[in-house]
């Protein structure tokens, strides 16, 4: 794993107690093909297979197998976060011999040798990886050995070998590392790195499994309540009332103020206004006191305001925000919230809708037109300071939605990451007291135990508070933004 923050992040497994998923792996042939590509026996069991393939090109002249392998198991470690840690040779060959070639493209383009040139003035333990890789017959080759060595058929060979043998000791390890995990593996569109991390392709992580959830949720939810709706009866039960109460508000303390603009639209009956207005009222009424059937229709004046038609994506905005702030309250799942991914997918929705609306109400070229306030400016003033300006407000356009995305993004990992430290407080005391001198009291571990469980508890609720007002804070930001953009500045 390259980065530790990513355990309090997305993953491509769910994880519940240990006791109620217990992992009783008795051979190295049981475990996941992921898994065991990070193993060191078997990533050294590749590199010798990767090694053994190079040798059938004479034209190499390879380091020492045993040199080789160690530098790299050497480099695997290197790093204050471990990001090369289980990364097999080829990564390790290809690094390397990417150095050289960024060396290369750094020199002025006037002064730039041929590559091959180059490489022979280079001294370096992968001056000949680097020359085989420039060589269009040698990358062609190099990718298919590559792909052969870590493929699911030399996995699947590696897992069937008599003279490689897991340990006890490691077998109880991983099988503790495993137990109570679901993996979403194996993945049908990508391949995967780690439990963390995707190697290449499009992976399935349990976010986007919570999100599809969330949807189905949302769907099945709303399209009973709509169907109450469309009756048009009277909202009744704890249920409707308070999802009434939501969409009310969204829509008459967020859409309409937010972005307002409304006009009257007026329907008047035709006979009201013809050659004989006076005389066709007065018809109108007879004919209405005798005849109600055929009584013409009266003036209708409606009140129609801009922001209505933005009230459903509002309305989705707020609940999709809101049902994944409260996953992150459901023990074992977690807040896709916390992933950048979806806080900034979210915040493109916004982007998209103030671009495409501002654009439907003034034109493409209006609408960039609008950027620029109304000012009344000498013309010698105004070539100068209104491209500056367009220029200014275009860049605080994208500034403000990647702030939409990072603002919702932040407020939800804090808040997990205290209530993690807060939680950690009880093993810091457990460990301390483990190394600590005999005839230590014990209540000092229970006084943190105690501590830890209360604090968390009260950031717990406030988490739960939280996840309402970044609902409504990412709802109400995301009004403003497409109100700014469907009025004149």
């Amino acid at each position: 794993m390259s980065n530790p923050v990513l355990h309090i992040k997305d993953s491509f497994y769910f994880e519940f107690p240990k006791v109620l998923l217990p992992c009783k792996y008795k051979d190295k042939s049981e475990f996941p093909d992921v898994w065991v590509r990070n193993d060191d026996q078997f990533q050294t069991w590749e590199a010798e297979q990767l090694y053994h393939a190079l040798q059938h090109d004479s034209v190499l002249n390879l380091p020492d197998e045993h040199d080789l392998i160690h530098h790299w198991q050497h480099w695997q470690h290197e790093g204050a976060n471990h990001e090369n840690f289980a990364r097999p040779l080829d990564v390790y060959l290809e690094t390397e011999a990417g150095k050289l070639k960024a060396a290369y493209e750094k020199l002025p383009v006037d002064k730039r040798p041929a590559y091959d040139d180059f490489l022979s003035q280079q001294k370096g333990d992968f001056v000949w990886f680097a020359r085989y890789l420039a060589r269009e017959s040698g990358a062609k080759k190099w990718a298919e050995i590559k792909a052969q060595a870590g493929d699911k058929e030399a996995v699947a060979k590696f897992k069937q070998l008599k003279d490689i043998h897991w340990s006890e000791q490691k077998l109880a390890h991983y099988n503790a590392h495993l137990s109570g995990k679901v993996l979403l593996y194996p993945q049908p569109f990508g391949e995967l790195r780690n439990l963390y991390e995707k190697e290449s392709g499009f992976c399935i992580s349990k976010f986007m499994v919570l999100e599809v959830v969330i949807g189905v949720l949302m769907f099945t939810l709303f399209t009973w309540l709509a169907g109450k709706a469309t009756a048009q009866l009277a909202p009744k039960g704890r249920l409707w009332n308070l999802f009434e109460v939501f969409l009310l508000f969204i829509r008459d303390q967020i859409a309409r103020p937010a972005i307002g603009g409304g006009h009257h639209e007026e329907h008047h009956d035709d006979h009201a206004h013809g050659e004989h207005g006076h005389d066709a009222h007065a018809d109108a009424h007879h004919s209405h006191s005798h005849h109600g059937d055929h009584a013409p229709k009266k003036a209708v004046h409606a009140h129609v305001n801009e922001g209505d038609r933005f009230v459903p994506l509002l309305w989705s905005l707020f609940f999709f925000v809101l049902f994944c702030n409260l996953f992150g309250a459901i023990p074992w799942l977690g807040a896709p919230t916390g992933s950048f991914a979806t806080t900034l997918g979210l915040a493109l929705i916004t982007f998209t809708t103030v671009v495409v609306s501002g654009m439907m109400k003034f034109g493409v070229v209006g609408f960039f037109v609008n950027q620029v306030p109304s000012m009344d400016l000498p013309i010698v003033l105004a070539v100068v300071l209104k491209p500056m300006i367009f220029f200014i407000e275009i860049l605080g356009l994208m500034i403000k939605h990647l702030v939409l995305s990072i603002r919702l993004l932040a407020n939800m990992v804090a808040g997990h990451l205290v209530i993690l430290g807060i939680m950690g407080l009880a093993f810091g005391a457990q460990a301390a007291l483990d190394f600590s001198a005999p005839g230590v009291p014990a209540w000092q571990w229970w006084l943190t135990a105690t501590i830890a469980v209360v604090g968390a508890t009260l950031f717990n609720i406030l988490e739960l508070f939280v996840a309402f007002l970044q609902a409504y804070i990412f709802t109400f930001l995301s009004a403003l933004f497409i109100g700014a953009a469907v009025h004149k500045h």
